[in-house]
Order: C-alpha cells, then sequence, then structure tokens
C-alpha cells in the first residue's frame, strides 16, 4: 500500500470514529503518532467537543493549531455525569501529565503539618503526603520558611511533642531538651496526664483551623479559674501563653467584611505563564498564602487556569472550607462544587463574586497573583541576562534544605589545623556560583592561642577577618561555614553577633556523619544531594588549604637549620633551590653545574653552596 493510500485510509478510520462518538458527558485522551496520550479534556457532550478540533472551517488560534497538528488518533471514556467526568480528567491528568495541559512548574510533594490524633498522645510532625489514616493535615506549604515557623510556634506554645515515641507503650527514664526548654509537656514520663495533654491537643487544632478567639476565650477562663484555686503559678503560665497567642494573630490581616472561613482563589497570567494564589482565611483573618506557578503551552483562557489551580491545590489540601471565591469562571462551575463538596464529605458552595465586599476580598487574592506573577517573570528575566549571576541548582537546594533567607550565591568556609599541637594555622576558601575563587583564599597562623584548643583558635581567626572585613566596609559572604559542629558554630555566633552579623546566615559541618549544624538544629541530607555535595567541596577545599599552609611552615622549619645558614642565601634562593630540586638531600648531592641551572641563583651562590656542604661531609 503507499503513502497516499495509507495515509486515506487512517483519514477515513478517524472520520468513522468521530462519526460513532456519543453524545454523553466523558473524558477525551488526544494522542500523537507515537501514541502517546499529549492532552486530556472533559465535555458535556463529547461529539460536539471532541469534533470542534478537526473541523476545517472557524478560526483557531496558532498555539490550537500546534496541539491539532499533533494529533493522530483519540480516545474515549464515557461518564454517568459532569461531575464524574471532571473526576476522571483529573486522575488522567495526574497519570499521563500530558503535554499540551495546564501544568504546575514546580510539580513537587509540598509538606503538611500532620497532628497524629489517631494516638494517645498525638505528635506533630513534617509530612509530604497526605493519607487517610484518622489524622488531621494543614497544609500544602507552598513556603517552607513560614511552615517551620508554625511548627516551631505551635509546638512550643501548646507544649505538643514532636518526637517519635509510641506513647504509652515506648517509655524514657527521663524527659528531652524540649521538655526543658518548655517545648513539651514531656507524656513520655507522665508529666502530663492523658486529659490534660489531649485539651492542648484539642487547642492546638481549633487554633490551626483559625478559631484562635474561642481558643484564648477558653484559656481565659481556665486563668480565672486557677487564680481563684489560689494556684498563681499555674495562671501566670496561662496568661504568658494567652500573650502569646494574642501576639501572634494580631499580625495576622483582617479581610473586610470576611467574618467566618472561606478561600480566596485568584489567577494572573502573561502568555503560558500564570501564577496562582490563594488565601486561606480563617476566622476573617488570612491565616495563610500559598503560591503556586503554572504553565501552558497553548496559552489557553484563564478559566483553563483556574481549573488547573483548584485542581492541583485540592486534590492536595488538608482542608477545605464550607464556601471558596474564585477571581475568574471555570466551566461546569456546579461540577467542581459537586467534586470538592465529596472531597470535604460537607456542602461547599463555589462563587465567582460579581460586586460587594466578597468582589474585593477576591480582588486582594487577585492583586497578590498579579505581584507574585511580575516577580518571577522579573527574576527570569535576569537570569536570562548575560549579566546574571550563575546561581547554580545546588544553591538553589541548599536554601530550600537549610531554610535560608537568600540564595548563598557566595560561601566563605573557615578550617582549623594543627600538628600534635603545633603550628596552628587556619583557612579560609570562598565559593562564588558554586565554583573556588581563590583570590578571596585568605590563610592564618594562630598567635594568641597555645596548645590544641580549635574552639579558641577559630575565634581569634574570625574576630581577625570580620574585623579587617568590616574595616573595609566588605559584606559577609551570604554563608558563612565553620568545619565542625554544635561547639564551634555557637562559638562563630558569638563572632559574628559580636560584630553586628547577627543576620549572616551561618552552618557547620561535621566529618564523621556529615552532619549539618544550623539554626534550627541539625540536618542529615542523602548522600545524593546537590546541596550536600556542593558544601563538601567547599569543606575538603578549605582543610586542603589549611594543610598545605601547614606543611609549608613545618618544611620552612625544617630547612631552617640547613638552607638559612648558607651565606648569601635568602628566602627567595632558599624556595627557588627547594622548588627546582624538592628537598634539602637533593641539593647536597648536586654539583656546580647543577646549581646553575636554578634560577636567581648566581657562581657566588653556587660556590657558598658547595663549600657549606662540603664542610658539614668534612665535620659528619
Amino acid at each position: 500500500m503507499s503513502s497516499e493510500s495509507k495515509q486515506d485510509n487512517e483519514q477515513n478510520q478517524l472520520k468513522e470514529k468521530l462519526a460513532l462518538l456519543p453524545s454523553a458527558p466523558g473524558v477525551y485522551l488526544h494522542k500523537n503518532k507515537q501514541g502517546k496520550v499529549i492532552y486530556v479534556g472533559k465535555a458535556k457532550h463529547l461529539t460536539q467537543r471532541v469534533r470542534s478540533y478537526f473541523h476545517t472551517s472557524g478560526d483557531k488560534d496558532a498555539k490550537t493549531e500546534l496541539l491539532v497538528k499533533n494529533i493522530d488518533d483519540f480516545d474515549y471514556i464515557v461518564t454517568d455525569t459532569d461531575a464524574d467526568a471532571l473526576v476522571l480528567e483529573n486522575q488522567l491528568i495526574k497519570e499521563y501529565r500530558p503535554l499540551y495541559n495546564v501544568r504546575l512548574k514546580d510539580d513537587k510533594a509540598y509538606p503538611y503539618l500532620r497532628i497524629s490524633l489517631n494516638e494517645p498522645f498525638p505528635r506533630i510532625t513534617v509530612v509530604r503526603h497526605v493519607e487517610e489514616d484518622g489524622a488531621k493535615y494543614f497544609g500544602p506549604y507552598t513556603n517552607v520558611h513560614a511552615m517551620r515557623k508554625t511548627l516551631n510556634f505551635a509546638a512550643a506554645a501548646f507544649q505538643i511533642r514532636t518526637c517519635h515515641l509510641d506513647l504509652p507503650e515506648q517509655t524514657v527514664p527521663r524527659a528531652c531538651l524540649d521538655y526543658q526548654i518548655g517545648r513539651c509537656s514531656a507524656p513520655c514520663v507522665d508529666y502530663d496526664t492523658l486529659e490534660g495533654y489531649g485539651q492542648k491537643v484539642k487547642r492546638l487544632v481549633k487554633f490551626m483551623e483559625g478559631g484562635d478567639s474561642e481558643v484564648v476565650a477558653e484559656l481565659q477562663s481556665e486563668m480565672e479559674s486557677l487564680s481563684l484555686d489560689l494556684k498563681f503559678e499555674d495562671a501566670a503560665k496561662i496568661r504568658d501563653l494567652i500573650t502569646q497567642l494574642e501576639n501572634t494573630t494580631q499580625n495576622a490581616r483582617p479581610v473586610s467584611g470576611v467574618q467566618g472561613n472561606c478561600d480566596l482563589c485568584a489567577v494572573a497570567r502573561e502568555g503560558g505563564d500564570a501564577s496562582g494564589v490563594i488565601l486561606r482565611v480563617r476566622g476573617g483573618k488570612i491565616l495563610t498564602s500559598l503560591h503556586f506557578m503554572l504553565a501552558d503551552k497553548l496559552e489557553s483562557g484563564l478559566d483553563v487556569f483556574m481549573s488547573q489551580l483548584l485542581r492541583e491545590y485540592y486534590e492536595r489540601a488538608g482542608e477545605i472550607p464550607h464556601e471558596i471565591y474564585l477571581s475568574h469562571e471555570v466551566a461546569d462551575l456546579e461540577s467542581w462544587g459537586s467534586w470538592l463538596s465529596k472531597m470535604r464529605e460537607k456542602p461547599v458552595k463555589l462563587k465567582v463574586p460579581q460586586r460587594g465586599i466578597k468582589k474585593e476580598a477576591v480582588q486582594l487574592a487577585h492583586t497578590n497573583a498579579t505581584f507574585k506573577l511580575r516577580e518571577v517573570l522579573l527574576k527570569k528575566e535576569l537570569h536570562n541576562s548575560k549579566y546574571r549571576s550563575q546561581v547554580t541548582p545546588a544553591d538553589i537546594e541548599l536554601q530550600e534544605a537549610l531554610d535560608l533567607h537568600t540564595t548563598p550565591k557566595t560561601i566563605e568556609c573557615f578550617d582549623i589545623s594543627n600538628f600534635q599541637g603545633k603550628e596552628t594555622v587556619a583557612s579560609l576558601v570562598f565559593f562564588k556560583d558554586g565554583k573556588p575563587l581563590k583570590s578571596r583564599y585568605r590563610r592564618f597562623k594562630v598567635k594568641t592561642v597555645e596548645g590544641p584548643d580549635d574552639f579558641a583558635s577559630m575565634t581569634e581567626v574570625l574576630g581577625r577577618y570580620y574585623g579587617k572585613l568590616l574595616e573595609k566596609n566588605q559584606p559577609a559572604a551570604d554563608l558563612v561555614m565553620v568545619d565542625g559542629g554544635a561547639g564551634q558554630l555557637s562559638r562563630a555566633r558569638e563572632v559574628l553577633g559580636g560584630y553586628g552579623l547577627h543576620e549572616t546566615q551561618l552552618i557547620g559541618l561535621a566529618k564523621r556523619e556529615e552532619t549539618i549544624h544550623g539554626e534550627n538544629g541539625t540536618l542529615n541530607l542523602p548522600h545524593s544531594s546537590e546541596a550536600l555535595k556542593l558544601l563538601q567541596r567547599v569543606r575538603d577545599e578549605a582543610h586542603r588549604f589549611a594543610i598545605t599552609y601547614h606543611r609549608l611552615l613545618r618544611d620552612q622549619k625544617t630547612t631552617a637549620s640547613e638552607l638559612d645558614l648558607i651565606p648569601g642565601i635568602g628566602k627567595m634562593k632558599k624556595l627557588a633551590l627547594l622548588h627546582h630540586f624538592s628537598s634539602v638531600a637533593q641539593i647536597r648531592l648536586a654539583d656546580s653545574d647543577d646549581l646553575a641551572q636554578v634560577r636567581g641563583i648566581n657562581r657566588h651562590d653556587a660556590v657558598a653552596i658547595l663549600e657549606y656542604f662540603d664542610k658539614a661531609r668534612r665535620e659528619d
């Protein structure tokens, strides 16, 4: 069969398939010549929607034409209702990840805070996936820094444990450090009862859901009751907790005219890029702001971007409110409402407000989406500029892993080296954009410390370096790193704080376990992590540079009794001889012709060297 006949046959088969399409709700899948699914869509009437792609009449934009040109075949699945079609469409998009569907630019597993209500003494932990296990999930958090801040506050304020003990089966002999610093009520050693701890957990959940005023009212009532019973110390603790909660909630921005719980969803678009923002309003205040970047090869309308925002977020959402307000319409609004109601197991109202207070509230979300989009596109433009700084994937991973407030484009690392407690030296290496910048390397001979005291040596070296840095009005690197653990890190923080460098990002990297010590505790990254590999390169380079300097000092000390005693042989000539012959033993065996080959050594120098070693041999 000729190629033309084969093509005609394929066209006839496609026409027959189109003619047999049912007029029913369902999902269609467009495929390319390799049989790969390149687009998934849903329709109330499969007949009308699918055939529209193959009509020759009517204007199609360039992007849609591109999709149509790549469609070689299609398939479809009939559903009972429009809502079922929506659910199936979501599942198929997740499964096939089609090239021409709107997608998340950063499609990763965002973290959640999980409160394990399915055990006697619940704990709060960070997880990446929501499961149907009876626990309470809050998230997802697109801002890891905000999530960690919430976790630290919640655990400390309500004294909820973050450990992995299976209580009450597992026991420990004494309470851990979290109890000592007031972050846990230590039910593991019976310092808190099942009932008392359970009350704390209930208040934490209520607070996380936006019921802060209700929690404060309960605490005030409890404080008054304790005061009447003359338990003033316990009442004072409740008072401090109330103050802490009020100080936290007063920073939350109220939304004018919104009293209860709702989500405000908005999208802003420029070309194939779009920014989606969801403001989670609880108790009339913005509890969390979530941001998602979306991309689309077809440059679809805002309704498509909004649909994808809903699809991506609410399949991950740990909590769905009763009301959701949108900045833009979506196709089949009722189907979306049914889908969300089914997931929530309670009714959900999905609305696009046209006027009034709710419209103004949604406009706030849209304004945030617009600003986020501009910020991302500006960064993209700067990154593509020929003047851009080369930010590496390791830098970005390092920022996220360590929860740093800036990308560490520059890193400086200090290392201490000594040999049997003598000749203590230190090195500083400087990396920029993941590469060593040797013009910024420095080495130090420790002057004020006797014996092998790494802490005191680090204090001296950091003080000397940052003192000179501030005199020259030069900033510290984006990330300062010391070779060592918690002790070295603490000493470094004291020194930097003394010079006003409180905001400098500082970490320590211990050698044995490759444990990273930071402001938020310790962290162990996978050995395959690009961030860990970058830190190891920096640390190892600092160690190499310190060892090299240490060896140089030892070599200078070793050779001082020999070459320094020869008349006319100064420092530069001594280094030239060592560079040429590698050792004093080789110089001792050299004759006048060999010595004449050394740069800087003249005839008189050669005579002096030969006479010195000849005399030394006779004396031996």
